[in-house]
This record gives C-alpha cells, sequence and structure tokens, in this order.
C-alpha cells in the first residue's frame, strides 16, 4: 500500500513538473532507508528463527537415533527371551517324553515365566516404535516449518533490496 502510494505521488510529480518530482523524492528517501532497516531487522529475526528450528530438528535427531539403539537392544533382548523359552520348552518335552513329571513341571514354570518376560519386552518394543514414529513426525513438521522461514526470509531479503535500491 505503501509503494502505491509513493508511485501515485511520483506521478503526480511529473505531471505538475522536475521541481514538485524533485521534492517528492527527497521526502520519500528519509522512508526507504527506515524501510531498509526494519526490513534488516526482519532479516535478523527470520535468521534467529531458521537457528531455532535448526537445533529442533537436531535434537530430534538425536532422540531418533536414541529410540533406534533402544529398539535394536529391545530386539536383541526379546532374541534371547525367545531362544531360552524354546529351550524350556524342549527341555519340558524331553522330561514328559521320559515320563519326569516333575522336570517337566519345573520346565513349564520356566518356560511361563519367559512368556512373561517376552510379554513385558514385546510392550517395551511397541512403547519404543510409538515414541519413533512420534519423534519422526516432529521432525517432518519442524523441516516444513523451516522452508516456511527460508522462504520468509527470502522473501524479506527481496524486498529489503527493492527497498534499498530506492534509496540510491
Amino acid at each position: 500500500m505503501n509503494t502505491k502510494i509513493r508511485i501515485a505521488i511520483a506521478a503526480l510529480g511529473l505531471a505538475i513538473g522536475s521541481g514538485a518530482f524533485a521534492q517528492s523524492s527527497a521526502a520519500s528517501a528519509p522512508d526507504a532507508i527506515r524501510q531498509v532497516k526494519q526490513d534488516n531487522a526482519q532479516i535478523r529475526k527470520d535468521n534467529r528463527n531458521i537457528q531455532y528450528q535448526r537445533q529442533e530438528i537436531a535434537q530430534d535427531n538425536a532422540r531418533i537415533g536414541g529410540d533406534k539403539a533402544r529398539i535394536g537392544r529391545d530386539e536383541r533382548k526379546l532374541a534371547e527371551e525367545r531362544s531360552e523359552r524354546n529351550a524350556d520348552q524342549r527341555a519340558e518335552d524331553a522330561a514328559v517324553k521320559r515320563g519326569d513329571m516333575a522336570a517337566a513341571k519345573r520346565d513349564e514354570l520356566a518356560r511361563e515365566h519367559e512368556n512373561g518376560e517376552i510379554g513385558g519386552l514385546k510392550r517395551n518394543e511397541a512403547h519404543a516404535k510409538a515414541d519413533l514414529a512420534a519423534t519422526r513426525a516432529d521432525r517432518h513438521q519442524e523441516y516444513k516449518e523451516l522452508g516456511q522461514a527460508k522462504a520468509k526470509k527470502a522473501q524479506d531479503v527481496r524486498k529489503r533490496n527493492a527497498d534499498a535500491a530506492k534509496v540510491n
């Protein structure tokens, strides 16, 4: 809007004469300088915003790495517990085959205990995967916001450069 007014004033000044045009240009020069300073302040603000968003993305990347490591540990522990459970099942089957019911009962209790641990590990792994998905979604949103901030900064720089060209 301010630019349209200045253009209208300049056109009016051309119509009246070169003397009036020179006066309107001289009057608009301080406005252009003030506008350039405001544009520079906005660009600095955009730079701080971009830096903040990059830090958030780096933090999300660190959280994602930690979640991946935790999921890997849980998967290895789960595989270990399953192999122990399967060994208890084989021992129980062998004891039943031999007719040793006391050993079969002991192996069955051990297998049930392993099944309980497996269930807990599976729940922990599911929670870790949900945390990982949420962190990735946050990171994706932050990348989008970063792109928008960069576009806004580029627009502010173009505006500042246009305003600075008016000063000269």
